[in-house]
């Protein structure tokens, strides 16, 4: 267990190539809602 943590940290904190497309995935969504919410109103 110490092992996956310190690698996932390691992997997290090093490398974050996944931060960048789950933040632009999240922009998308929280678009979508405001744009949802606008449109019902």
């Amino acid at each position: 267990m110490m092992d996956q943590t310190g690698g996932w940290t390691g992997d997290w904190m090093g490398g974050g190539t996944w931060i960048m497309p789950a933040l632009g995935v999240l922009m998308v969504v929280l678009l979508v809602i405001v744009i949802a919410k606008l449109s019902k109103k």
